[in-house]
């Protein structure tokens, strides 16, 4: 049985998984602050896993041979890539941040005009943590399904 997905969904959830962090970085330009400084500073911590992410949408995704194209479920795989794209976009926009002036703002609240409301902050804290626990299950699900994909397809051409 093949269970080949349709290339345009797999290429849609390689894409957002290459572009939505840059997306999601550039959100938090809206309002940047002591969150973002340090996300520059110990950005290098993240980028393997940005690495990884690049390669898993590469080889798995984009490419039409791609052992997640070919997958048993590969449904489940393309909805993984979609929840951690959107995850770290949702982190980057509702991620909180402030500077030395002692104002605090996210993308949300500044491009919703709802800078002086606690309320707002508060609401906009509360999605970046739901959307930053979407993006690290979403990034570890999609990881470990393509690890056990590569070992699938390598073991079927040994045999085959």
């Amino acid at each position: 049985m093949n269970a080949r997905k349709p290339g345009s969904a797999a290429t849609l959830a390689g894409l957002a998984l290459i572009l939505f962090p840059l997306l999601g970085l550039a959100a938090k330009f809206v309002y940047p602050g002591w969150m973002l400084v340090i996300a520059i500073w110990y950005g290098w911590m993240l980028l393997p896993g940005y690495i990884v992410q690049i390669v898993v949408a590469a080889t798995g995704l984009l490419r039409k041979d791609g052992v997640l194209r070919r997958a048993r479920g590969a449904w489940r795989t393309i909805t993984a890539a979609w929840v951690t794209s959107i995850g770290i976009l949702g982190v980057g926009f509702f991620l909180i941040d402030g500077g030395d002036d002692g104002r605090s703002e996210s993308a949300m609240t500044v491009l919703f005009g709802m800078t002086d409301s606690p309320d707002a902050k508060d609401l906009s804290m509360t999605f970046a943590l739901v959307f930053g626990v979407l993006w690290l299950v979403g990034w570890a699900y999609l990881v470990i399904e393509w690890i056990i994909q590569l070992v699938i397809a390598r073991r079927a051409r040994k045999t085959g």
